[in-house]
C-alpha cells in the first residue's frame, strides 16, 4: 500500500515510529526496563530507525531525523512524568532528595 503524495522521508519517519510502538508495547507487557527511564530512552533512540524499500539514503536519513524530532518531546515528557511519580511515591515523612542541600 503506497500512500499517495507521501514523500520517502515521511514514510521512513512513520515506519520508524511504528517500530517504536512495537518496542513500547513489548516493554510495557514483558519488558525488563519498566522502572528504568534511562534504559527505556536509550532503547528508543537505538531502535528509532527503519528501512523503507525504494527510499534513498538521503531520504532515509531525513525520515529518521524527522522521527527523532517528533519523539524527543515525548521522551522529555515521559521523563518528567516518571520524576513526578517518583516524587509522589516518597514515604510520608521522607525528605525529598533536594531537601538536604545547604542554602549557603
Amino acid at each position: 500500500m503506497e500512500p499517495e503524495g507521501c514523500s520517502d522521508p515521511v514514510r521512513v519517519a512513520i515506519a520508524s515510529l511504528v517500530k517504536l510502538i512495537n518496542l513500547m508495547g513489548a516493554e510495557m507487557l514483558v519488558g525488563r526496563h519498566r522502572d528504568d527511564v534511562d534504559a527505556f530512552e536509550q532503547s528508543v533512540r537505538a531502535k528509532l530507525y527503519a528501512h523503507v524499500e525504494g527510499a534513498s539514503p538521503a531520504d532515509t536519513a531525513a525520515g529518521v531525523a524527522l522521527a527523532h524530532s517528533l519523539i524527543e518531546p515525548v521522551l522529555a515528557n515521559l521523563r518528567e512524568r516518571v520524576r513526578q511519580t517518583e516524587a509522589a511515591s516518597l514515604p510520608p515523612f521522607a525528605a525529598p532528595p533536594f531537601a538536604n542541600r545547604r542554602l549557603n
